[in-house]
């Protein structure tokens, strides 16, 4: 993101600060819900404690954040495609989040503006470049 530094800088951020609050989160909630959400929002959900929620945080939003931020960081050909992939995977999430448990969490607000950052600053940075993927 040589050409565009202050808004490549900016995306590896918001990608780095998402990527730690869902480590955070996700490890929280596989152990024993040490983060306190509250256990009535499980009812009506498929889920009977927070540890699956916990796992699949690590795994739709932590997991896509960094390898995109490392594929920023090293200018990897395919870190258009994986910005795009982590930010559609945070909004993912939140929408998601309210559809499945249908309850309002103050960080929800924040969490789907990072994600639609993420798409902004991807495009920014990566305006006028193709999108690749991975092996291409």
């Amino acid at each position: 993101f040589a050409g565009h530094r202050v808004a490549g800088v900016a995306l590896v951020a918001v990608e780095c600060f998402v990527a730690v609050g869902a480590v955070f989160g996700g490890v929280g909630l596989m152990a024993d819900n040490a983060i306190g959400m509250l256990p009535e929002w499980l009812a009506g959900t498929p889920f009977t404690s927070w540890f699956w929620p916990g796992v699949f945080l690590l795994l739709v939003v932590a997991t896509p954040m960094i390898v995109a931020a490392v594929a920023e960081i090293t200018g990897r050909a395919w870190a258009y495609a994986a910005s795009l992939i982590a930010g559609a995977a945070q909004i993912g999430w939140i929408v998601a989040q309210w559809l499945i448990f249908q309850r309002y969490f103050f960080l929800q607000p924040i969490m789907l503006a990072a994600g639609l950052a993420v798409l902004g600053l991807a495009w920014w940075v990566h305006r006028g470049e193709p999108i690749r993927l991975p092996g291409r």
